[in-house]
């Protein structure tokens, strides 16, 4: 774990909005600390990264087209997360699918 909890979630970030499959992602952090950010004009990472006594949890939150397996865009979503850096042996990824979005008709 070289990494912060704030180098670290910038890049979750993008490598989740890489994964094929991924329509939209949506904040997992606290609504606490996002109203925190929007009242002192900071933008913040979507991805919420918790460090705790040397362990770390991840959790992102994703839109999935209904035309995709939202299984199988969690898997890829959750193997970009540890490529991104949160692939120590404690850390813990969570891939929350918010919403199957439908495509538009």
């Amino acid at each position: 774990m070289t990494d912060t909890a704030a180098e670290l979630a910038p890049r979750i970030d993008l490598a989740v909005t890489a994964v094929a499959g991924v329509r939209e992602s949506y904040s997992a952090r606290p609504v606490v600390a996002r109203a925190y950010e929007r009242m002192a004009e900071v933008e913040g990472s979507l991805a919420a990264v918790e460090e705790k006594a040397g362990e770390r949890a991840v959790t992102v939150c994703i839109g999935v087209s209904v035309d995709e397996d939202s299984a199988v865009v969690a898997s890829a979503v959750a193997e970009a997360v540890r490529r991104a850096g949160a692939d120590a042996a404690n850390d813990t990824v969570r891939v929350r699918v918010a919403r199957l979005v439908a495509p538009r008709s």
